[in-house]
């Protein structure tokens, strides 16, 4: 049963219900190759607040690269240890660090969307939450050590907002 796991978001929906900004190999390069897209996105305006989505451990915040300011959340769903990844923010409520151990309970208010990273400037319909489910801190490249987020929420917000 997937009851233990809440939504980063109050209001979760699919960045413009599209499946290209879903879990998987569903982007496309320049040349029309496929190309993956490690997380969800959900469609949310810059300053919406983000939560927890479980009882878990902040294990980093940074600001750096294509993600910008991002937070880390590890967490265990059906005996297995998770990291719930948020990118793009613009607010962390909590002080930002390589290696943490701060404990927050499940729905615990973490900060804000933002527009960091390679999501700086967008426009108000393409403003948005990158949200991964990792099954190590650091992963590879590309959908390594990613799994679905579907595979801990048990259903995806794609076309139907699903409150948080």
């Amino acid at each position: 049963m997937k009851d233990s796991i809440t939504w980063p978001l109050a209001i979760n929906v699919i960045r413009h219900n599209s499946k290209n900004n879903t879990f998987g190999m569903v982007r496309k390069r320049a040349d029309g190759t496929a190309k993956p897209h490690q997380g969800w996105d959900f469609s949310a305006e810059v300053g919406t607040p983000i939560y927890a989505i479980n009882k878990g451990t902040i294990r980093f915040i940074r600001d750096r690269g294509d993600y910008g300011l991002q937070l880390c959340l590890e967490f265990e769903h059906e005996n297995v240890i998770y990291f719930a990844f948020y990118a793009h923010l613009q607010k962390c409520y909590y002080e930002p660090g390589e290696s943490l151990t701060i404990e927050v309970e499940k729905n615990t208010l973490l900060g804000k969307t933002g527009e960091s990273g390679n999501a700086k400037g967008m426009s108000k319909d393409d403003q948005h939450l990158h949200f991964e489910i990792r099954t190590t801190l650091n992963p590879r490249l590309g959908l390594q050590d990613r799994i679905s987020p579907l595979i801990v929420f048990g259903k995806c917000p794609l076309y139907q907002a699903i409150p948080g």
